[in-house]
């Protein structure tokens, strides 16, 4: 399970700024008791939260938080390759000195099997003779990267540009410095912690809502295979259906048109199509790509999973919005305890009655326009049974927009 993550000098984020799943000492209300119960995940050492929420004002950087650890998870998924694919990663502070020598920097702290790990690298651009180019992708590279046991700070690998000092064994030599070592010598140890960490980290689902055709493949599979578990699913967010069909496709078909599904209702003594791309929602086409994803990451999932979803209440009625956070919290149904990090607006979600202080978090711009980001448990003085949207509208907990009147901005520019 995931137990943090951290970025530092990414886009709006200029210090180190962590997000983190570890529940603290905090206890709900008498009357919220179940909340602490279904969203918290006991390990022994810890206590893990299930799903994170991130509120701020738009540009105050909650959407860069979720870029950066799906930019980081990316990078683990790719194979190595002989050109630099970094350029995501690369997106420093711009508002500081030389940003195009400055380093950008990722970790996360993680448990696997019990055993909790520190894992992250540091991408920079390097020279070309005397000359660093902002714009050369080819210039960046992965200059620190680091594997720790948490608990005794022993490292499992570290490394310093192409100089890696390392525990494990048999490892051939990094023949291009943007390529990860945790990739690289995953090819030579087969059943290893290394390969057990790549799984963890490939299960993990990074592009929000906009790689909805990819998503929808998994969708389509449960609707072939394990069509009841998929129309079970939606009928928890009030969409009932009798049956789905999917248009003939090959196999190795990397997507499938919405137009392609079609579901059945059997009303009025009639069987009534109703297809995904012209009958349906864009809130009920975004659920089923999302569906099959759900169903395989909750319920079949070897590992404990990390999702990650901006702006989460996009195309969704507030009442689904709190179902699908639900669903994570929901120990009958995330038997894997996988996790869930959001970007939202939706203040509905910000109830003591839905999720813990410790569950949600703010993002807010400081004066040098860098990103600060802390969590509601932070603030002193909350109670754990108020009114947490009444009060983060009303200004309290920061991360709101402040605003000035157009009529003042006309009223400056004429003086």
């Amino acid at each position: 399970m995931l137990i943090e993550f951290s970025v530092g000098n990414f886009r709006s984020i200029k210090d180190v700024q962590t997000i983190s799943f570890v529940a603290t000492d905090i206890e709900s209300s008498e009357a919220n008791k179940s909340v602490d119960e279904n969203n918290i995940v006991d390990t022994g050492d810890l206590k893990l939260l299930k799903t994170v929420g991130i509120y701020g004002a738009n540009a105050s950087g909650k959407s860069n938080v979720i870029k950066a650890f799906s930019y980081f998870i990316e990078a683990i998924k790719r194979e190595p390759s002989s050109t630099s694919q970094l350029q995501d990663l690369f997106q420093p502070f711009l508002f500081q000195e030389k940003p195009e020598e400055s380093e950008c920097f990722f970790q996360v702290i993680f448990m696997l099997d019990m055993k909790t790990y520190r894992y992250g690298f540091t991408v920079k651009k390097d020279k070309i003779g005397d000359e660093i180019k902002f714009e050369d992708i080819e210039q960046v590279m992965i200059f620190n990267e680091w594997l720790f046991n948490f608990e005794d700070d022993s490292y499992i690998f570290k490394r310093n540009g192409l100089k890696i000092e390392n525990e494990l064994r048999n490892i051939p030599d990094l023949s291009h410095q943007h390529n990860l070592f945790l990739q690289h010598s995953s090819a030579f140890l087969k059943d290893s912690l290394i390969n057990e960490i790549i799984t963890y980290f490939k299960g993990s689902y990074t592009k929000g809502f906009s790689a909805t055709s990819i998503l929808r493949m998994v969708s389509v599979y449960f609707a072939k295979y394990k069509k009841n578990e998929l129309l079970n699913l939606l009928s928890l967010f009030n969409i009932n259906y009798d049956d789905i069909k999917i248009k003939e496709y090959k196999e190795d078909q990397l997507s499938v048109p919405r137009k392609n599904v079609t579901f059945y209702r059997n009303t009025l003594d009639k069987n009534i199509a109703l297809n995904l791309e012209t009958n349906e929602s864009d809130g009920t086409k975004k659920l089923f790509d999302l569906a099959g994803y759900i169903i395989g990451t909750l319920d079949y999932g070897k590992y404990s999973s990390v999702v990650l979803i901006d702006e989460i209440d996009s195309n969704f009625h507030p009442s689904l919005l709190i179902k699908l956070v639900g669903l994570f919290n929901n120990p009958e149904i995330n038997k894997s305890n996988s996790q869930l990090l959001f970007t939202t607006h939706d203040t509905n979600l910000l109830s003591p009655k839905i999720m813990r202080r410790d569950q949600f978090y703010f993002t807010e711009k400081k004066l040098d326009e860098s990103t600060k980001v802390y969590a509601l448990s932070d603030l002193k003085g909350i109670k754990n049974d108020a009114d947490f949207a009444k009060q983060y509208l009303a200004g309290f907990y920061g991360g709101v927009p402040h605003l000035r009147s157009f009529l003042t901005l006309e009223k400056e520019e004429n003086e």
